[in-house]
Protein backbone atom coordinates (compact mmCIF):
# COMPACT_ATOMS: atom_id res chain seq x y z
CA UNK A 1 0.00 0.00 0.00
CA UNK A 2 0.95 2.98 -0.85
CA UNK A 3 1.37 6.12 2.04
CA UNK A 4 0.42 8.84 -0.63
CA UNK A 5 -1.32 8.90 -3.78
CA UNK A 6 -2.07 11.91 -5.57
CA UNK A 7 -4.07 12.44 -9.15
CA UNK A 8 -3.62 15.39 -11.28
CA UNK A 9 -3.34 17.25 -7.81
CA UNK A 10 -2.87 20.99 -8.96
CA UNK A 11 -3.26 24.52 -6.97
CA UNK A 12 -3.79 27.68 -8.41
CA UNK A 13 -4.50 31.16 -6.94
CA UNK A 14 -5.66 34.06 -8.63
CA UNK A 15 -4.02 37.14 -9.33
CA UNK A 16 -6.86 40.19 -10.60
CA UNK A 17 -7.88 38.56 -13.65
CA UNK A 18 -4.87 35.84 -13.87
CA UNK A 19 -4.47 32.90 -12.46
CA UNK A 20 -1.16 31.44 -11.07
CA UNK A 21 -0.32 27.58 -11.20
CA UNK A 22 1.68 26.77 -8.20
CA UNK A 23 1.47 23.03 -8.24
CA UNK A 24 0.59 21.61 -12.06
CA UNK A 25 -1.15 17.93 -12.11
CA UNK A 26 1.24 16.63 -9.38
CA UNK A 27 1.35 13.07 -9.85
CA UNK A 28 3.06 10.77 -6.58
CA UNK A 29 3.27 7.64 -5.55
CA UNK A 30 4.62 7.05 -2.35
CA UNK A 31 5.37 3.68 -0.56
CA UNK A 32 4.95 2.86 2.70
CA UNK A 33 8.10 2.95 5.25
CA UNK A 34 10.27 5.09 3.09
CA UNK A 35 12.02 8.31 2.85
CA UNK A 36 10.60 9.68 0.28
CA UNK A 37 12.44 13.53 -0.66
CA UNK A 38 10.55 16.61 -2.67
CA UNK A 39 13.81 18.41 -4.36
CA UNK A 40 13.05 22.03 -5.49
CA UNK A 41 14.41 25.69 -5.26
CA UNK A 42 12.35 27.98 -3.42
CA UNK A 43 9.11 28.71 -4.57
CA UNK A 44 8.79 25.62 -7.00
CA UNK A 45 5.15 24.78 -4.88
CA UNK A 46 7.18 22.18 -2.31
CA UNK A 47 5.20 23.31 0.91
CA UNK A 48 1.89 24.09 -0.96
CA UNK A 49 2.03 20.33 -1.97
CA UNK A 50 2.75 19.55 1.32
CA UNK A 51 -0.43 21.80 2.83
CA UNK A 52 -2.57 20.25 0.46
CA UNK A 53 -1.78 16.54 1.54
CA UNK A 54 -2.00 17.73 5.29
CA UNK A 55 -5.80 18.51 4.53
CA UNK A 56 -4.96 22.19 5.66
CA UNK A 57 -5.43 23.85 1.97
CA UNK A 58 -7.76 22.57 -0.50
CA UNK A 59 -6.35 21.48 -4.11
CA UNK A 60 -7.85 23.57 -7.07
CA UNK A 61 -8.30 19.81 -9.15
CA UNK A 62 -7.35 16.74 -8.82
CA UNK A 63 -7.12 14.25 -5.87
CA UNK A 64 -4.71 12.01 -2.94
CA UNK A 65 -5.24 9.67 -1.19
CA UNK A 66 -2.80 10.18 2.30
CA UNK A 67 -2.02 7.92 5.02
CA UNK A 68 -5.32 5.51 3.46
CA UNK A 69 -7.53 8.80 4.08
CA UNK A 70 -8.58 11.03 1.09
CA UNK A 71 -7.88 14.66 1.13
CA UNK A 72 -11.97 15.11 1.45
CA UNK A 73 -11.96 13.72 5.02
CA UNK A 74 -9.30 15.84 6.47
CA UNK A 75 -9.88 15.38 9.92
CA UNK A 76 -9.46 11.48 9.55
CA UNK A 77 -6.30 12.50 7.91
CA UNK A 78 -4.39 14.74 10.43
CA UNK A 79 -4.78 11.63 12.61
CA UNK A 80 -2.44 9.63 10.93
CA UNK A 81 0.23 12.03 9.79
CA UNK A 82 2.63 14.50 11.69
CA UNK A 83 3.75 17.64 10.39
CA UNK A 84 7.27 19.58 10.99
CA UNK A 85 7.91 23.15 9.46
CA UNK A 86 11.09 24.82 9.05
CA UNK A 87 10.23 27.50 11.32
CA UNK A 88 9.87 24.85 14.17
CA UNK A 89 6.05 25.05 14.63
CA UNK A 90 6.39 25.08 18.70
CA UNK A 91 4.88 26.97 21.30
CA UNK A 92 7.35 29.21 22.49
CA UNK A 93 5.87 29.88 26.19
CA UNK A 94 6.02 25.91 26.63
CA UNK A 95 8.04 23.30 28.07
CA UNK A 96 9.37 20.74 25.83
CA UNK A 97 7.01 18.22 27.88
CA UNK A 98 3.96 21.19 27.84
CA UNK A 99 4.42 21.06 23.90
CA UNK A 100 4.22 17.57 23.66
CA UNK A 101 1.67 16.74 26.03
CA UNK A 102 -0.54 19.67 24.11
CA UNK A 103 -0.41 17.58 20.73
CA UNK A 104 -0.79 14.39 22.17
CA UNK A 105 -4.17 15.14 24.08
CA UNK A 106 -5.60 16.46 20.40
CA UNK A 107 -5.01 12.84 19.14
CA UNK A 108 -4.47 10.24 21.86
CA UNK A 109 -7.34 9.00 24.81
CA UNK A 110 -5.77 10.88 28.22
CA UNK A 111 -4.84 8.02 29.54
CA UNK A 112 -2.24 7.20 26.73
CA UNK A 113 -0.75 10.71 27.01
CA UNK A 114 2.14 10.34 29.59
CA UNK A 115 3.15 7.41 28.27
CA UNK A 116 3.48 8.68 24.33
CA UNK A 117 5.35 12.11 26.10
CA UNK A 118 7.72 9.85 27.84
CA UNK A 119 8.14 7.32 24.92
CA UNK A 120 8.91 10.67 22.68
CA UNK A 121 10.59 12.40 25.10
CA UNK A 122 13.19 9.06 25.04
CA UNK A 123 13.31 8.46 21.26
CA UNK A 124 14.78 11.71 20.85
CA UNK A 125 16.63 12.46 23.74
CA UNK A 126 15.16 15.19 25.17
CA UNK A 127 14.47 13.96 28.80
CA UNK A 128 17.09 15.67 30.42
CA UNK A 129 15.66 19.37 28.61
CA UNK A 130 11.98 18.47 29.32
CA UNK A 131 11.30 21.41 31.68
CA UNK A 132 13.07 23.80 29.10
CA UNK A 133 10.62 26.51 27.67
CA UNK A 134 10.89 25.82 23.67
CA UNK A 135 12.30 29.58 23.33
CA UNK A 136 15.27 28.69 25.27
CA UNK A 137 16.32 26.06 23.12
CA UNK A 138 18.68 25.96 20.49
CA UNK A 139 17.79 25.79 16.76
CA UNK A 140 18.99 22.39 16.68
CA UNK A 141 16.67 21.13 20.11
CA UNK A 142 14.13 23.41 18.69
CA UNK A 143 14.12 21.27 15.05
CA UNK A 144 14.14 18.01 17.45
CA UNK A 145 11.65 19.29 19.50
CA UNK A 146 8.95 20.20 16.17
CA UNK A 147 9.72 16.59 15.23
CA UNK A 148 8.41 15.32 18.59
CA UNK A 149 5.34 17.09 18.22
CA UNK A 150 4.81 15.54 14.83
CA UNK A 151 5.27 11.83 16.17
CA UNK A 152 3.82 12.23 19.50
CA UNK A 153 0.88 10.48 18.74
CA UNK A 154 2.81 7.49 16.52
CA UNK A 155 1.76 8.54 13.22
CA UNK A 156 1.66 6.49 9.93
CA UNK A 157 3.12 9.37 7.83
CA UNK A 158 5.64 12.33 8.74
CA UNK A 159 5.73 15.49 6.73
CA UNK A 160 9.25 17.59 7.17
CA UNK A 161 9.17 20.92 5.63
CA UNK A 162 12.61 21.95 4.96
CA UNK A 163 13.73 20.67 8.54
CA UNK A 164 17.27 21.33 8.70
CA UNK A 165 16.88 24.82 7.12
CA UNK A 166 19.47 26.73 9.26
CA UNK A 167 21.25 24.44 11.07
CA UNK A 168 25.18 23.56 11.57
CA UNK A 169 26.17 20.63 9.48
CA UNK A 170 26.28 18.47 13.16
CA UNK A 171 22.98 19.42 13.33
CA UNK A 172 22.04 18.46 10.17
CA UNK A 173 23.22 15.11 10.55
CA UNK A 174 21.90 14.74 13.78
CA UNK A 175 18.51 15.47 12.99
CA UNK A 176 18.89 13.16 9.27
CA UNK A 177 19.88 10.26 11.76
CA UNK A 178 16.19 10.71 13.83
CA UNK A 179 14.97 10.61 9.97
CA UNK A 180 16.03 7.13 9.36
CA UNK A 181 15.70 5.91 12.68
CA UNK A 182 11.78 6.67 12.21
CA UNK A 183 11.42 5.21 8.78
CA UNK A 184 13.13 1.71 9.96
CA UNK A 185 10.66 1.52 12.86
CA UNK A 186 7.41 2.00 10.15
CA UNK A 187 7.07 5.31 9.32
CA UNK A 188 7.05 7.03 6.15
CA UNK A 189 8.97 10.48 6.07
CA UNK A 190 8.28 12.84 3.51
CA UNK A 191 11.05 15.57 3.39
CA UNK A 192 11.32 18.88 1.28
CA UNK A 193 14.69 20.34 0.65
CA UNK A 194 16.66 22.43 -1.73
CA UNK A 195 19.74 20.69 -0.97
CA UNK A 196 21.74 18.12 -3.13
CA UNK A 197 23.34 16.18 -0.30
CA UNK A 198 19.96 15.46 1.61
CA UNK A 199 18.60 14.60 -1.69
CA UNK A 200 21.23 11.89 -2.15
CA UNK A 201 20.33 10.33 1.58
CA UNK A 202 16.28 9.50 0.07
CA UNK A 203 15.36 6.50 -1.03
CA UNK A 204 13.50 8.16 -3.54
CA UNK A 205 13.13 11.34 -4.63
CA UNK A 206 10.63 13.93 -6.17
CA UNK A 207 12.04 16.88 -8.55
CA UNK A 208 10.16 19.75 -8.73
CA UNK A 209 10.32 22.75 -10.70
CA UNK A 210 8.11 25.69 -11.27
CA UNK A 211 5.01 23.46 -9.75
CA UNK A 212 5.79 20.47 -12.02
CA UNK A 213 7.20 17.23 -11.58
CA UNK A 214 9.77 16.70 -13.63
CA UNK A 215 11.35 13.26 -12.40
CA UNK A 216 10.73 10.68 -9.82
CA UNK A 217 13.25 7.76 -8.76
CA UNK A 218 15.74 6.58 -6.87
CA UNK A 219 18.90 9.37 -6.90
CA UNK A 220 21.15 6.54 -8.38
CA UNK A 221 18.94 6.34 -11.28
CA UNK A 222 18.09 9.73 -11.63
CA UNK A 223 22.11 10.70 -11.89
CA UNK A 224 22.69 8.04 -14.47
CA UNK A 225 19.81 9.01 -16.49
CA UNK A 226 21.77 12.08 -17.73
CA UNK A 227 23.13 11.91 -21.29
CA UNK A 228 26.64 12.94 -22.30
CA UNK A 229 29.32 13.09 -20.23
CA UNK A 230 30.73 15.17 -17.31
CA UNK A 231 34.61 16.16 -16.84
CA UNK A 232 36.45 18.25 -14.27
CA UNK A 233 40.13 19.66 -14.91
CA UNK A 234 42.79 22.62 -13.01
CA UNK A 235 43.60 25.32 -14.57
CA UNK A 236 46.12 28.31 -14.03
CA UNK A 237 43.41 30.86 -14.57
CA UNK A 238 40.38 29.33 -14.49
CA UNK A 239 38.58 32.43 -15.59
CA UNK A 240 40.15 32.08 -18.83
CA UNK A 241 39.88 28.42 -19.00
CA UNK A 242 35.69 28.78 -18.26
CA UNK A 243 35.66 31.03 -21.43
CA UNK A 244 37.86 28.71 -23.88
CA UNK A 245 35.86 25.76 -22.58
CA UNK A 246 32.74 27.60 -23.27
CA UNK A 247 33.30 27.65 -27.22
CA UNK A 248 34.59 24.49 -27.22
CA UNK A 249 32.11 22.41 -30.30
CA UNK A 250 30.68 19.33 -27.97
CA UNK A 251 30.60 21.37 -24.89
CA UNK A 252 27.45 21.73 -23.24
CA UNK A 253 28.39 23.66 -19.94
CA UNK A 254 31.30 24.59 -18.07
CA UNK A 255 31.12 26.05 -14.47
CA UNK A 256 33.49 26.85 -12.15
CA UNK A 257 33.43 24.70 -8.84
CA UNK A 258 36.20 25.15 -6.03
CA UNK A 259 39.61 25.46 -7.70
CA UNK A 260 38.32 23.24 -10.79
CA UNK A 261 36.64 23.98 -13.98
CA UNK A 262 33.86 21.30 -14.48
CA UNK A 263 32.32 20.58 -17.91
CA UNK A 264 29.40 18.44 -19.40
CA UNK A 265 29.69 18.00 -22.83
CA UNK A 266 27.77 15.42 -25.15
CA UNK A 267 29.36 11.88 -26.05
CA UNK A 268 31.83 13.08 -28.88
CA UNK A 269 34.41 15.04 -25.90
CA UNK A 270 37.27 12.98 -25.18
CA UNK A 271 39.30 14.21 -22.30
CA UNK A 272 42.39 14.84 -24.67
CA UNK A 273 39.97 17.11 -26.72
CA UNK A 274 40.26 19.18 -23.12
CA UNK A 275 44.05 19.42 -22.76
CA UNK A 276 44.43 22.80 -24.46
CA UNK A 277 42.41 24.37 -21.68
CA UNK A 278 43.76 22.95 -18.65
CA UNK A 279 45.61 19.83 -16.99
CA UNK A 280 44.92 17.11 -14.97
CA UNK A 281 41.36 16.37 -16.91
CA UNK A 282 39.09 13.22 -15.70
CA UNK A 283 35.92 12.06 -16.23
CA UNK A 284 33.90 12.19 -13.32
CA UNK A 285 30.30 10.86 -12.73
CA UNK A 286 27.20 13.56 -13.06
CA UNK A 287 25.74 14.65 -9.71
CA UNK A 288 22.00 15.08 -8.51
CA UNK A 289 22.67 18.74 -9.21
CA UNK A 290 23.45 17.98 -12.82
CA UNK A 291 20.79 16.11 -12.62
CA UNK A 292 18.41 18.75 -11.67
CA UNK A 293 19.48 21.19 -14.34
CA UNK A 294 19.58 19.02 -16.87
CA UNK A 295 15.82 17.86 -16.28
CA UNK A 296 14.50 21.62 -15.41
CA UNK A 297 16.14 22.85 -18.68
CA UNK A 298 14.69 20.21 -20.06
CA UNK A 299 11.12 20.92 -19.00
CA UNK A 300 11.21 24.31 -19.58
CA UNK A 301 12.17 23.68 -23.23
CA UNK A 302 15.84 25.76 -22.64
CA UNK A 303 18.74 24.63 -24.68
CA UNK A 304 20.42 21.82 -23.17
Amino acid sequence: MNAIETHDLSKMYRHGRELQTVVDRLNLSVPEGMVFGCLGPNGAGKTTTIRMLCGVLQPSSGTAMVAGEPLTRPDALKANIGYANQRASVYSDLTVEENLAFKARLFLAPRAVNDAVKRTLERLQLTERKRSLAAELSGGWRQRLSIATAIVHQPRLVFLDEPTSGLDPVGRRELWDMIYDLALKGTTVFVTTHYMDEAERCHRLAMISSGKLIAEGRPENLRSSIPGRFFELGANDLAVALREAKLLPGVRDAWITGTQLRLSTDESIQAQDLEPIGHEVRSVAATLEDAFVFLSKQAAGKPL
